[in-house]
């Protein structure tokens, strides 16, 4: 039988960085793990990982289990599975989260059909309030949430939507406890060899892992203004996004869709340009850090949602902004 109590979290410390998704899956793991009367453990893999327990301890995680490699230099989702499955086999938790990332999509289902067990990708949302537990993820484009239970007695896995996720460190540091676990696996372990990291293009990463995003929406879908929005965008490192208006048009692909309907976004920057901004689109974008609103309609529900706003003309404010960018960058004012 699982551990009811035991919660079991996978943050990705690539680097040694610690970001917003990691600290959410800790808040996570100690909410429900405090919910369920456990404790919350954290999974640690590398070749020399760093240490993490002030972290750790700051968002009241108790344990953590840190597995060593030579093999695990790298995220890979081979090189986890045959590191966790020995251990997840012996102490049966009743629960491990991870984000829905590339890695957490490929290891959870890997990790599912080791146990015998069922996993959950992109969860939105967990209820454990009756004698089932509820998972609960966004289905056809985000129009309907699918729910999920788990009827079985062996380990749950999912992994959890960035965009769900709260950043709530504990109220009182926890004291950690760290086993060490040197692994050794056998290379044949790994048949995907890993090359080397290549940086993330802003111009083509997915719009909900770019730091910065800017919208072009039905004020700004013209072909004056198209070409300076993608300018703009590239000035800021930023990524392109837009609303189902504009993709209606033919005008940005669909991929580039924000809203109920598209995608939810969590930047540290939303530029909202000539979005009017309806419901269906403002409930995608309510994860983003600051908002930054231009419209030339000053009743545009857009700046109900946002944190600065300027009613004003895209065809007057757009080069200037590029100009004084441009010359800010040259200045070394702005790198």
């Amino acid at each position: 039988m699982v551990k009811e109590n035991q919660i079991w979290v996978l943050p990705e410390l690539s680097g040694g960085e610690v970001d917003k998704l990691t600290r959410g899956l800790l808040t996570e793991a100690r909410v429900v793990a405090e919910k369920a009367g456990g404790r919350a453990t954290a999974l640690v893999l590398g070749e020399a990982p760093v240490d993490h327990s002030v972290l750790f301890a700051e968002y009241g995680i108790s344990r953590t289990l840190v597995f060593r490699d030579p093999l695990l230099a790298h995220p890979s989702a081979e090189a986890y599975a045959a590191t966790l499955l020995h251990r997840l086999e012996a102490e049966r938790p009743w629960l491990l989260l991870m984000g829905d990332t590339p890695l957490g999509r490929a290891l959870a289902p890997r990790l599912a059909a080791d146990l015998g067990t069922g996993a959950v990708t992109g969860c939105v949302r967990m209820d454990f309030s009756g004698p089932e537990s509820r998972f609960y993820r966004p289905v056809l484009g985000g129009q309907l949430w699918q729910e999920i239970c788990f009827r079985t007695d062996k380990t749950m896995i999912v992994t959890m939507a960035q965009a769900v996720l709260d950043d709530i460190p504990a109220k009182e540091p926890s004291a950690v406890e760290t086993e060490i676990i040197e692994t050794r696996l056998p290379p044949p372990t790994i048949y995907v060899e890993h090359l080397e990291y290549l940086a993330a293009d802003y111009r083509t990463v997915d719009i909900t892992e770019a730091p910065t995003v800017v919208a072009a929406g039905m004020g700004a879908a013209t072909d004056e203004l198209l070409p300076l929005v993608s300018e703009l965008a590239a000035l800021l490192e930023g990524a392109v996004g837009t609303t189902r208006p504009v993709v209606d048009t033919g005008r940005i692909s669909r991929e580039r869709m924000i809203g109920q309907t598209g995608k939810v976004v969590s930047p540290q920057v939303y530029l909202a340009l000539g979005v009017s901004g309806a419901t269906h689109h403002v409930g995608g974008i309510q994860e983003s850090g600051t908002i930054v609103s231009i419209n030339r309609d000053p009743r545009a529900p857009i700046f109900r949602s946002s944190d600065v706003g300027l009613a004003a003309d895209l065809r007057e404010v757009l080069p200037k902004l590029i100009e004084k960018i441009k010359r800010a960058k040259a200045n070394g004012e702005i790198l």
